[in-house]
């Protein structure tokens, strides 16, 4: 029995070093090497991360997005610190997003909002789809767009201090995403939905026009999945 249970263990490690590849660094921590946007007077590297930030004098037309040039990711894990300031700043991660014109980047964001309910849940980039899932929210959405929502407690609900560094750890294998703050999930989404779930695509980092806003991200690690 002892015996069997060592062939387990050994399977499913040997198929996890299979399955996953090593983590990569994809910033550099004095450099925006590997970064672009449209528009890059908006982004700086201060205090060893990516810094975005808009003023009331230097603000943008539209939402602003600085996307790493390593290509598309499909099912992978990334983890990255951040902090935001100002009273209604909003930006995010995007992943699996789809450039568009003007730099615009559409799809699956890991929010991270000051007001509102909206840190820790994915929301649909310029998507009709708004909110595809809530802080608190394990979300089943099916080919046809039907969702079943299951509940549960907010781990946030003591809130955080965005103004000091936190970790959000994204995970995305096949149609299915979890979300983490400084350890904790956030939210599960299973995106089934015909023609709107996305399999792969970029990923990118926003800033928005309006009241001045800045963010940060540093210690940014990926690690891709291998396919099964």
């Amino acid at each position: 029995m002892k015996s069997f249970v060592c062939i387990l263990v050994v399977l499913w490690l040997f198929g996890s070093s299979v399955q996953a590849q090593g983590w990569q660094r994809i910033f550099d921590g004095q450099t925006l090497n590997g970064w672009s946007a449209p528009d890059m007077t908006y982004f700086s590297v201060a205090d060893g991360a990516i810094t975005g930030e808009t003023t009331k004098e230097h603000n943008p037309p539209h939402n602003q997005f600085i996307v790493w040039q390593g290509g598309e990711v499909r099912d992978f894990e990334l983890k990255f610190k951040f902090r935001i300031f100002g009273p209604k700043a909003n930006s995010g991660m995007q992943f699996r997003g789809t450039l568009k014109d003007k730099g615009l980047v559409w799809g699956y964001q890991a929010d991270i909002a000051v007001s509102g309910p909206y840190l820790g849940g994915i929301w649909d980039e310029y998507g009709p789809r708004k909110s595809l899932a809530a802080r608190g929210e394990r979300n089943v959405i099916d080919e046809s767009g039907k969702r079943t929502t299951e509940k549960f407690a907010d781990p946030l609900v003591a809130g955080l201090n965005l103004e000091q560094w936190n970790e959000y750890h994204i995970t995305a294998k096949g149609t299915r995403i979890q979300l983490r703050i400084n350890g904790k999930l956030t939210c599960e989404l299973d995106d089934r939905e015909t023609g709107k779930a996305a399999a792969s695509g970029v990923l990118a980092m926003p800033i928005i026009p309006g009241e001045p806003m800045r963010v940060q991200y540093k210690d940014i690690r990926l690690r891709r999945f291998k396919p099964y």
